[in-house]
């Protein structure tokens, strides 16, 4: 096994890795509909329907009942070039997919349906894997996931909640860490829709690409730096 050693210098700019979270109906969907470029959305939920009429969105629904097998074949075509067509591709959304996974999961094991513990650590491995390979193909990566309110306890003792991407405890921290930007998406008081990409105590949010700290829908894929 060789090593190679590159300058900092060398390093290209590379494409966006973003994870988009928000309650249900908050329009995570609807903002793929306004990314630059051609974009692919692998649907898991089912809500595609908001993106009716975009000429520059084509949609790739993942079975359901079958996910894992489902995913696999998905990877197979972008691999073998079906990749090239596309600026961007969208997982809407991670949170479904990490229930339908576990689903699958339940219904071949042997516990009434209900995953075994050990499904959940195939689960944690095979879902990171996923993210690490819609990387490996230098096209901005969209994540959609749902959001929950975790209860924190600072080391001072303080106790508080704040919002972040429904995912199983264990896996969130591993996927935000794959991912340049963590928006939350949000709903100003005048009713325009927007992302939040600077963290606060009370909403996990970052943004390694560049400076904004907030964004609006159609910005969401800002220039590298």
């Amino acid at each position: 096994m060789s090593v190679t050693v590159k300058n900092a210098t060398e390093i290209i700019k590379l494409k966006n890795t973003v994870l988009v979270y928000a309650k249900p109906g908050a329009g995570k969907t609807t903002s793929l509909g306004m990314l630059p470029g051609k974009t692919l959305v692998l649907d898991v939920d089912r809500t595609t329907g908001v993106l009716k009429g975009k000429k520059n969105i084509d949609i790739i629904e993942v079975d359901n009942l079958k996910p894992l097998e489902s995913m696999s074949e998905i990877i197979k075509e972008l691999k073998k070039g079906l990749i090239d067509r596309y600026d961007n591709v969208a997982l809407d959304n991670l949170s479904e997919l990490e229930r339908c996974i576990l689903a699958e999961y339940g219904a071949n094991g042997k516990n009434d349906g209900v995953p075994a513990i050990g499904d959940y650590q195939k689960y944690q491995f095979k879902i990171a894997n996923l993210v690490r390979i819609l990387k490996g193909f230098n096209k901005n990566i969209v994540l959609t996931a749902w959001e929950v309110l975790e209860a924190v306890t600072s080391p001072t003792g303080e106790q508080y909640t704040r919002f972040i991407p429904k995912l199983q405890n264990k896996i969130v921290d591993n996927i935000c860490g794959l991912c340049d930007v963590v928006a939350h998406l949000e709903i100003t008081a005048e009713g325009e829709r927007g992302f939040r990409l600077d963290g606060t105590k009370n909403v996990y949010a970052k943004n390694q690409r560049d400076n904004r700290k907030k964004c609006k829908i159609n910005e969401l894929i800002g220039e590298n730096k």
